[in-house]
Parts: structure tokens; sequence; C-alpha cells
């Protein structure tokens, strides 16, 4: 995978649409073809930045970088939310797998490797990351024994394990934050099949009884890669 130059736009880092491209092995054109499709989905300063006129010229200037899109009128930069969208949208094991190193290692890496300016500052990164550690520990355990285990849980109980380990969370909040990262559909409580197909989540069929007969309804629950997958995002955002 290819050296990175490391750009940022309103104090977060950022992509060009020739960087995702070259990253997701596609050409830039399916990229602004993906964005146009689904512009609905897209939202300006969440998912992406657009510079023209004499905000992208200032910009070119200040990173020096050469873009084989300088002549376009319009720049695009895609933040972090911006470039988990188009991986959706392009579905190759490649954009996934250079996605989650983009995560890790670009998009993470600033928060990562602040160093500090003074010795009491230093004192106190070292303080928080040893809370942060011992907070993060039981999540870290769980997540290995997760990833060894053949069970799946339906997401209530996952939404209990995560307050046993330190997450503050309950069933509606994990359902709220699952549909935020694209995991399960809006409105309801299906996973996309592409998570399923992806081992997950699986979808079995219930019952229910009430006085007007006897009903099917879908139920989710989440496998051990699944669990896995969660418990790591919760922990890295926590």
């Amino acid at each position: 995978m290819d050296e990175l130059t490391k750009i940022e736009h309103q104090d977060q880092r950022v992509l060009t649409t020739q960087q995702l491209a070259e990253q997701y092995e596609t050409e830039p054109q399916i990229i602004t073809n993906n964005f146009n499709r689904n512009k609905e989905r897209y939202r300006f300063g969440a998912h992406y930045f657009v510079l023209e006129g004499e905000e992208k010229r200032r910009f070119l200037c200040e990173n020096q970088f050469e873009f084989s899109n300088k002549d376009h009128s319009k720049l695009y930069l895609w933040t972090e939310k911006g470039c988990l969208l188009h991986a959706k949208s392009l579905k190759t094991d490649k954009a996934w797998e250079v996605y989650n190193h983009l995560v890790d290692n670009y998009f993470r890496a600033k928060e990562m490797f602040n160093i500090p300016k003074s010795l009491p500052e230093a004192l106190r990164m070292a303080a928080d990351l040893a809370e942060r550690l011992e907070k993060q520990a039981p999540l870290v355990a769980f997540a290995e024994t997760a990833a060894r285990s053949k069970n799946s849980i339906l997401i209530r109980e996952l939404a209990k394990v995560c307050c046993k380990n330190g997450i503050e969370t309950g069933e509606k909040r994990l359902y709220k934050k699952l549909r935020e990262w694209g995991l399960i559909m809006h409105g309801s409580t299906e996973p996309y099949q592409e998570y399923v197909d992806r081992g997950y989540f699986e979808v079995s069929e219930g019952t229910h009884e009430n006085t007007k007969g006897v009903f099917l309804h879908k139920v989710t629950r989440v496998l051990p890669k699944g669990q896995q997958y969660v418990m790591n995002r919760l922990r890295r955002e926590a």
C-alpha cells in the first residue's frame, strides 16, 4: 500500500478523490460517479468538503503536492466517514481492507501520536493512556473470547456485555450506533445483507402471539465475528 501524503482540512485528515481512487484500486471517475448517484447519503462537512476558487488555490499551494484534477473547478476532499461510504459503494474486498487500514494508520494516527510539549503534559498523557488501557482491558479480553466462541447473541445481550465491561449503552443506543455505522438498516432491526454475508450477523424467524393470532418476525443475532468487530469499534470510540 503506497505511502499517503497526509493532508488536513478544518482540523481533520482528508483524502482527495485521486488519493482515494488509488488506495481503493479504482478510477477517480468511478468515485465521482458513485458520489453523484448517492448524493443524498453524503453530508457536507461530515462526509466530504468541496473547495472552489481561491479556497482551492490556497489549499493546493499550502499542501504543495500535485493533483491530477488540479484544473477542475472543484476539489473534493473525503473524510473518514466519506471513505466508508465509498467502500460500501465499491463493495470490493480491497476497498474494505484499505478502509480498515486507513482508519488505523491514517485517520486515527493523528490522535495516537500527539507529541507532548512539556514534562507536565507528558505525565498527563501517560496517566490518561494508563487509564484508557485499564478501561479497555476487559473489552480486549471479551473481543478475544468472542473470536473463539461459536455462539451468537442478541443485540440486547451484547449491550449488557458492553455495560459490564465499562461501555455505557443499552439496546436502543446500541441499535442507534449500529445504524450510524451502516450495519443495521434505518427504521429496522435487520442488518444489511452485506454484513450477513461477512459473518457479522445472522437473521432467523421467530414468532409472537397476541389476541389476533400468531405472527412471524425476524430476529437478528450477532455472530462472534460481529461481536468482536462491534466491541473493538466501541473501544476505539470510547
